[in-house]
Parts: structure tokens; C-alpha cells; sequence
């Protein structure tokens, strides 16, 4: 994952900034939703950390500490600059590899399967879970919605919600098919700079069976985007129209797997 050291480190103000969408805030919301019932003083390593959107939150929530792994060193230097409860590492979560104070009570993943770009990769990021995960822990990640046809999610996606507003500023174009898959580009312009990445849509189908190869054998359920009321009212923060929110009902933006070793 070197190719996405080298995006992430100079894309990190247009990304914090998109952070600051109201996609990304429901986003949060949701994961707070769906860690409630067992984030009381659990021990989380979080992969792929970035500048620390979840991290520090984690903690307010009723986590008892957070281990945040990143493969950009810009990134985790954000992170570390937000408060001092946290430790941090610089990894590339792609690579198996037990960290110190695991095996955690839950391991938590926004936007990193999407880096895989095959079978293989996804096994072994997945195996990186597994080797760190408690057996009866959860592992719980944000990353693209479940499909068996991923073209069609993107197409579906760039149609409901064009530029210049995207999904939270970002707009999604295919850039070729792989097996079981495609590869696309995320843009985004905004007021602090434009930024653009790559990554990979992979089959639902996928995801379940290289999880399961790794060791991830309990049960495992999808969930997506899930906007609260207030927002449609248009009592929520990030600026979004109602015109987009409404198409998150339809069609989501992410999303949210929850696995039991």
C-alpha cells in the first residue's frame, strides 16, 4: 500500500476538510450507532486512523484506549497533534502483523478494504484483523456499499448525486474493470484544495469469503448509510441540501460490516 502513503500525505487538508460534510458526520453517527452496545471499556486498535476523525471519539464514547495505525506519517502527525490519550503507529494495515497490547476487544476499519485490490489483498487484510481480534470481538469497518455488481453502485451513486455538491464534495469515476470488481477515482474540489485518490470496488461476495479465509468466522451482517431524521428536517450540521440527503435512503454512500471472530 506505498501508492496510498504517498496520497494520503499530500491530500490531508482537502481530506480533513471533506470531513467536515455532512455525509461524513451522519457516517460518524452511524458508527457510534452501531458500536454502543460494546465500546464500554473496550480496547480498539483502529486501522487506517488517518488524522484521527474516529480516533479520539472512540474515547469519549466509553473506550478504555485506542491504538491508531496509519501508513501516512502526515496523517498520524495530525492525529497525534489532537490530544495526547491515544498511541499511534505508522503501518501499512495490508500487511499482517500482531501489534503490541492486542489482542483488542475491537478492531475498527474506515475506508480501508477499499484498498485492496484483489482477493489476495483482501485475505490479508483481513488476516491483520483477525491476528489482532480476541476471539468473541468485533471488527467493524465503513467502507463501500455491499454489491454483487459494483459498476452498478457507482454508476447509481454518480448519477444521484453529480457535481458540483458529489456525496459530501466527492465525486466517484470508473477507471477500468478488474476480476471480481472495479478500480475507480475519488475527486473532490474544495475551498482548501482539490484532492484525488484511487481505490477498489470489490463484490459483497468477496468481502465475506476472504473474511472468512482469515479467520473471521462468526457472524457477519451489512448495514448502510442511515440518515437520522434531523437531518431531513434540516436540522443537521455540514451543509448538505435536502435534495442529497433524501438519496441516501436510496442509495447509500457506504457500507458498515460487522464481523465476530
Amino acid at each position: 500500500m506505498a501508492a496510498e502513503e504517498q496520497q494520503y500525505d499530500t491530500i490531508q487538508g482537502p481530506y480533513d476538510y471533506i470531513r467536515g460534510a455532512s455525509i461524513a458526520l451522519i457516517e460518524r453517527e452511524n458508527v457510534r450507532e452501531k458500536v454502543a452496545p460494546f465500546i464500554e471499556k473496550a480496547r480498539i486498535l483502529e486501522l487506517a486512523c488517518g488524522s484521527g476523525f474516529y480516533t479520539y471519539s472512540f474515547l469519549a464514547w466509553g473506550a478504555s484506549s485506542v491504538l491508531g495505525v496509519d501508513i501516512s506519517s502526515v496523517m498520524i502527525d495530525k492525529a497525534r497533534r489532537l490530544g495526547k490519550e491515544v498511541s499511534f503507529i505508522q503501518a501499512d494495515c495490508s500487511i499482517p502483523k500482531a501489534y503490541n497490547g492486542g489482542p483488542f476487544d475491537l478492531v475498527f476499519g474506515a475506508w480501508l478494504l477499499n484498498y485492496a485490490s484483489d482477493r489476495a489483498g483482501l485475505v490479508n487484510m483481513f488476516r491483520n484483523i483477525a491476528m489482532n481480534l480476541k476471539d468473541g470481538g468485533r471488527f467493524v469497518s465503513i467502507t463501500v456499499p455491499p454489491s454483487s455488481n459494483p459498476i452498478d453502485s457507482l454508476n447509481a451513486e454518480a448519477n444521484a448525486r453529480p457535481m458540483p455538491a458529489g456525496s459530501g464534495y466527492l465525486i466517484y469515476n470508473h477507471i477500468k474493470d478488474v476480476e471480481d470488481g472495479i478500480y475507480f477515482r475519488v475527486h473532490g474540489d474544495t475551498p482548501v484544495g482539490d484532492l484525488n485518490f484511487e481505490c477498489y470496488h470489490l463484490k459483497k461476495e468477496l468481502y465475506e469469503e476472504a473474511a472468512r479465509e482469515a479467520g473471521l468466522k462468526g457472524k457477519l451482517e451489512w448495514g448502510v448509510t442511515k440518515v437520522p431524521e434531523r437531518y431531513l428536517k434540516g436540522e443537521g450540521p455540514g451543509g448538505a441540501s435536502l435534495v442529497e440527503l433524501e438519496t441516501y435512503k436510496t442509495i447509500p454512500n457506504y457500507g458498515v460490516l460487522v464481523i465476530i471472530k
